[in-house]
């Protein structure tokens, strides 16, 4: 009797730098297995971590990130010093996804935001999705206060753009998780160098599916009282850029709380537990098992910026407070994007204060943004970007 037919594996490589590259290929990989089809993991840090918790093989690698201030805060001095390190992780990243795709020998990879696995899949022949949102780096030098490095910082963005491109080009396929204009969320850094735009398409942001529950549904599940605005940090990032913000924020929340508001405060620790405590009348967690509850029963999300987060409130018409990790110039251009759709305002990271959280909130809460958020919401609600993926994956299966 003939044996059962090998079950296809598709290799899911996720960037470490923090936990949205890695949460954007979770929903992926579980519709993939759905499907019937093996799903291995590669990546590092956090979401290594990440992965392997959630029961998926998961190779981890050799730690490829940027440099840091003492406070936390990104630093591209300490980054460009860092650069022969940066280049050793990345050399043993290749040989590492050479050794999976060796091993398992699949027929499509996907990688977001890798260009190590893009080259390891050009060697050996493997067909490659590119998921990536940011394929422009827009330095972190203030125009304002070094107007004559102006030039100098856009010659050296163009440079990396059409380098980096050349890099992603080696994809089978690429496509760019977020949403088309005028939507776009990110769009400083979703730069198409011209070369790749046959190539390339838009799809929205790569989330688990909506929970089919209605607000108050969603607070009482939370244990949270369904008659008050209910108001929802979310931290995330790097392990220090959380600790750099953990404190401030928290300070802000409990003045959010004194105002009379339901306070939810999430420390973004992929390690923590999800039980709810209360510290000065904030509920307090480590980490939410499913943050899909949270945006559904949210009236504010308050964030970092980070790309993945927002794009998923955006799917749920949650208006948003932003305060950008500092010298993150993906987050305060995020930031900047949500105030021009009329979604959300920002608030410097420096300039942050607890009356000005609760000036932000109120006024979020008692204008137009809900409505607003509501709207934009509806018109995104298309794009199923998770799904996208997979049917990409399963076209180059059958090609």
């Amino acid at each position: 009797m003939a044996g059962a037919p090998k079950r296809e594996t598709v290799v899911l490589a996720a960037c470490g730098i923090g936990l949205g590259h890695v949460g954007r290929l979770m929903p992926i990989a579980r519709i993939l297995l759905s499907k019937g089809y093996n799903t291995i993991f590669t990546t590092y840090g956090d979401a290594a971590n990440m992965c392997s918790k959630a029961g998926f093989l998961t190779y981890r690698e050799e730690v490829l990130s940027y440099g840091s201030k003492e406070d936390g805060s990104l630093s591209l001095k300490e980054t460009f010093r860092q650069t022969p390190k940066a280049v050793k992780a990345f050399l043993s990243q290749i040989r590492s996804e050479l050794n999976v795709l060796r091993t398992h020998r699949p027929r499509v990879v996907v990688s977001d935001s890798r260009l190590s696995t893009l080259v390891a899949a050009r060697i050996l022949g493997v067909k490659s999705v590119l998921v990536i949102h940011e394929l422009k780096v827009v330095l972190p030098i203030d125009e304002k206060q070094a107007p004559g490095l102006r030039a100098v910082k856009k010659i050296v963005e163009r440079i990396a753009l059409e380098v980096l491109g050349l890099g992603w080009d080696l994809a089978t396929v690429v496509l760019i998780t977020d949403y088309p204009p005028p939507y776009t969320v990110c769009k400083d850094s979703v730069v198409l160098p011209e070369f790749l735009r046959h190539k390339a398409k838009f799809i929205g942001t790569v989330s688990a599916p909506i929970p089919e529950i209605s607000k108050v549904e969603a607070k009482r599940t939370l244990g949270l009282p369904a008659d008050k605005p209910l108001i929802y940090f979310g931290l995330s990032g790097l392990p220090w850029e959380r600790r750099l913000m953990a404190a401030k924020m928290m300070r802000c929340a409990q003045a959010v709380s004194r105002k009379g508001y339901t306070v939810l405060f999430s420390r973004g620790e992929p390690g923590g537990l999800p039980r709810l405590s209360e510290e000065n009348g904030v509920k307090v967690c480590d980490w939410l098992s499913d943050r899909r509850v949270a945006y559904k029963a949210a009236d504010v999300f308050v964030s970092v910026g980070g790309q993945t987060s927002v794009g998923e409130a955006i799917r749920y018409g949650v208006p948003m407070v932003v305060v950008p990790t500092p010298n993150h110039t993906e987050h305060d251009q995020i930031g900047d994007s949500l105030n021009e759709l009329g979604i959300g305002l920002k608030i410097s990271y420096r300039q942050l204060t607890s009356e000005g959280m609760v000036e932000a909130v109120s006024k979020i809460t008692g204008n137009h943004f809900a409505e607003r958020s509501s709207l934009i919401a509806s018109s995104v609600s298309g794009y199923q970007a998770a799904d996208m993926v997979t049917k990409t994956v399963e076209e180059l299966l059958r090609d």
